[in-house]
């Protein structure tokens, strides 16, 4: 028998989807490099100010404009310490003042402060930005990026056009993720099993997972999180979470074959967790402890895994059903249209914004900037990372619905929590509920 998981009392379904990252929910709206990082846990009791605030200059007499600058992931601290660093010493007019809020407070306070004008000049952003946008919070920066000179085609374009409406941009790529299969290779040397081979297949996956199980480690934990999960085997099954119009699909039947594959992972075959070990113990943990031996994953996790399991994480291509498929994300910089430094923003963000800044903020993510991405490669010399560059050329965006689109897709996330949750899911009729009820959010006047 498989070890005896400490059951879990009170099936929370609002709270089965672990924030991934990029930080993105079970729709992949949250982002391309946050996941289940430290940042959910980090303390943070914010109290910032846009307005300008002057502070003397080393010989006393000049005068420094100070910005506030927002993101959520404690993991990428390291990396925005040394972006805030060098753009001090790049100049001698602004200061950085930054702030880490956790990914479940983030974007509340953004929506409580922005308005109101006491949010920060600088921020991430991720695939909601529409809903920051279209209010008239976000700075239009087009005209100050072709007065800069900056080549926008040297972001991709997946990534970039999350940032663009009707034609003006409203932020700057930092980053974008891939998503792969990542494997504990010791358990595979343990149980003598072959490793993923390029181009395998649902069935081969299934296969490998049954024989990595026994009573100590599961064969691979069914990620129920879209960004980093479930959406990518939609993809792979040929199927998406929209039509063209940008209305929901999700009762589609590439979708319901997608899930129910996950979900017989979990209840029919048992090569994973269920989804309450996975809400007790958290899939990502579960991974590192070595209670699974693989996971479906994004390029944001990649340092956290390394630096826990070493050379014993290795990374495989996602396996293909009736296409290949993967989801892809990217977080961008932006500035509020209502700060009172927007010169002094747009200056940080233009400088975060050049080849030589993402270089050297490469350790927590993959650099949107052209070419960025192989300072980023250096750091793992024994992990085939190309393999989640690569899969970014077969990727689909994550979805952005005509209409209340978060509203919607919160539907969609908390319908896949209630069957990861449930063992005698009827996954069909969930998703033909949430099908309804998302079209109804969609069409509301």
């Amino acid at each position: 028998m498989r070890r005896k998981w400490k059951k879990w009392t009170a099936l929370l379904a609002a709270g089965m989807m672990i924030l991934s990252g990029c930080g993105q929910g079970s729709t992949g709206e949250q982002n391309a490099a946050g996941g289940q990082n430290a940042a959910d846990e980090a303390a943070s009791d914010v109290s910032a100010s846009t307005e300008e605030t002057e502070e003397k200059g080393d010989n006393g007499d000049s005068a420094k404009t100070v910005i506030n600058f927002y993101y959520w992931d404690e993991a990428q601290k390291a990396g925005m310490d040394e972006l805030v660093r060098l753009f001090e010493e790049s100049q001698d007019d602004i200061i950085v003042e930054s702030t880490i809020v956790p990914f479940g407070e983030y974007f509340t306070k953004l929506q409580t402060a922005l308005p109101t004008g006491t949010g920060p000049d600088v921020f991430w952003m991720n695939i909601s930005a529409p809903d920051y946008i279209e209010p008239g919070l976000l700075l239009d920066i087009t005209d100050k990026i072709e007065e800069a000179g900056i080549d926008m085609s040297k972001f991709p374009e997946a990534v970039t056009g999350m940032y663009e409406v009707e034609g003006r941009i409203y932020g700057i790529p930092k980053d974008y993720d891939g998503t792969a299969v990542y494997y504990n290779k010791a358990i595979f040397d343990e149980m003598g099993v072959e490793y993923p081979k390029a181009d395998w297949t649902w069935e081969d996956m299934l296969a490998t997972a049954q024989a990595l199980t026994n009573e100590t480690h599961y064969g691979i934990v069914a990620n129920p999180d879209g960004n980093s999960g479930y959406q990518n085997y939609v993809f792979q099954n040929g199927g998406n979470l929209m039509d063209e119009n940008k209305m929901p699909t999700v009762n589609s039947e590439p979708v319901v074959e997608a899930i129910q594959f996950l979900h017989d992972l979990m209840y029919k075959y048992k090569v994973s967790p269920t989804g309450a070990e996975q809400l007790e113990f958290g899939y990502s943990d579960m991974f590192i402890s070595g209670q699974t031996a693989m996971i479906t994953d994004g390029s944001w996790n990649v340092n956290k895994y390394y630096e826990a399991m070493g050379d014993d994480f290795q990374i495989a291509e996602l396996p293909q059903n009736v296409q290949k498929g993967a989801t892809t994300h990217g977080v961008a910089y932006v500035i509020a249209a209502n700060s009172s430094n927007t010169d002094a923003a747009w200056e940080f963000v233009k400088f975060a914004a050049t080849k030589e800044a993402q270089e050297a903020t490469a350790k927590s993510a993959i650099p949107a900037y052209e070419g960025a991405a192989e300072v980023w490669k250096t750091l793992y010399p024994n992990q085939d990372v190309q393999i989640l560059l690569d899969s970014v050329d077969y990727a689909s965006p994550n979805p952005r619905y005509a209409k209340n689109s978060t509203e919607a897709a919160q539907i969609l996330t908390d319908t896949i929590s209630a069957i990861w949750l449930d063992e005698n899911a009827d996954i069909q009729a969930m998703l033909d509920e949430a099908q309804e009820k998302m079209l109804e959010v969609i069409n509301e006047e």
